[in-house]
Formats: C-alpha cells, sequence, structure tokens
C-alpha cells in the first residue's frame, strides 16, 4: 500500500494537469485527456511544464512516484476523462488548483491561462445555462461558475489581446480579486493571447523556447 502523501499528490497532480490540458484539448479538437497526452505537440509542451513548472512546486517526498503514476492514468485512453465533462466548473478548478502555482517562472502555464481566457471568451446564455462557441461542444449546458460565465459572455474573440486581457483579469467576479494585481501577468498574458491569435495554438506550443 503506498504511502498517503503519495496518493494524495498523485491526485493533486491529476486534478492539475486536468486544468491545464482542457482548455488546450478541447481549443485544438480532441476528445479526452489521453489524447492530450499522446498529441505529438501537446505532450513536450505537457512534459516541460510537468518538469519546470510543477514538479519544483511539488513536496520532495513522494513526488517521482506520483508523478509516473498520474501520467500513467491520463495516457491510459480507456479511463481517459472526456473534456467535456471537465469543462462545467473549470473556472473554479482553475482558481484553486493553477492560479496559486502561476508566476513569472511559468510561461507554459500563462500559455493555459489564455487558452482558458480563449475558451470561455464568447460563452452564451440559453436555456438553463450557457454554451460555448465551439461546434463540440455547442449543445452542453454548463451551469456552474455562473458569475464568471456571466462576464465572459460580454467578450469576443475579436477583441485586441491587451483590451481581453484587461477586461478579464479585472474582473473580480470571474477570479475573486483583481489579477492585475500580479504585475508580471498582463504583458507575459497578452503575449501568449496574442499567439494564439494570430499564430494558432499548435504553433504557439511548438514555437516556445522557454
Amino acid at each position: 500500500m503506498r504511502e498517503f502523501s503519495v496518493v494524495s499528490a498523485e491526485v493533486l497532480l491529476k486534478a492539475r494537469a486536468e486544468c491545464l490540458l482542457t482548455p488546450i484539448g478541447i481549443l485544438m479538437g480532441l476528445d479526452t485527456v489521453a489524447d492530450c497526452m499522446n498529441d505529438p505537440e501537446i505532450r513536450p509542451w505537457f512534459g516541460h511544464l510537468l518538469q519546470d513548472e510543477i514538479m519544483p512546486q511539488m513536496p520532495a517526498d513522494g513526488r517521482e512516484e506520483a508523478v509516473i503514476q498520474a501520467c500513467r492514468y491520463l495516457s491510459f485512453k480507456p479511463a481517459s476523462m472526456k473534456l467535456s465533462e471537465l469543462v462545467d466548473g473549470l473556472v473554479d478548478s482553475w482558481t484553486l488548483h493553477i492560479l496559486p502555482l502561476m508566476s513569472e517562472r511559468t510561461p507554459r502555464m500563462i500559455q493555459a491561462f489564455a487558452a482558458l481566457i480563449m475558451l470561455f471568451t464568447g460563452v452564451r446564455r440559453g436555456n438553463g445555462g450557457y454554451y460555448l462557441p465551439q461546434e463540440s461542444l455547442k449543445d452542453q449546458c454548463l451551469t456552474r461558475d455562473e458569475k464568471a460565465l456571466r462576464s465572459f459572455s460580454t467578450l469576443s474573440w475579436d477583441m485586441q489581446a491587451e483590451s481581453l486581457c484587461y477586461a478579464v483579469l479585472a474582473d473580480e467576479e470571474i477570479w475573486g480579486r483583481d489579477l492585475r494585481e500580479l504585475e508580471w501577468l498582463p504583458d507575459r498574458l497578452t503575449e501568449a493571447m496574442t499567439d494564439i491569435q494570430i499564430l494558432g495554438l499548435r504553433q504557439m506550443l511548438t514555437g516556445d523556447e522557454e
């Protein structure tokens, strides 16, 4: 039987990985977490994120085993979560699991954050909740994160990256605080959003050399 500390780290790592991979995967037209883990662009990008940005913020005790077990689970297609099942409540999950980890030293987390914002930008209100503009999810009703979704519904994909970044970071209804207080974040997020808008998501992932 594994130690509780290892199991806890593994569960936490799975939650963080699902938060980071879900917006990337959906915007790239993928179906499951395993599809993301096996994608030729996402896999090396996530590997660098895991090694350079997530693992240094994990307790050393049991870390290696937790990473191995979590990645094995996330890559196992029969058990893999559908990305569509992870969307509802994703903003709240991000606020809990990822925002506290983000810093100037986490460039790939910032890229994933930009993808999260682009995923929910333009969400529309409909019968019983909110609906994403992506064709593959257009019939899936989102009922959680209502305040955040209401704010995202006022935004548009064709906004300039700087304006979209300012609007999202300043909105306390989404994050519970004004994220412009993180002085390093607006410029870095604007850069990532600009890359997505101009280059596309796959090019952004493969073009990162940091």
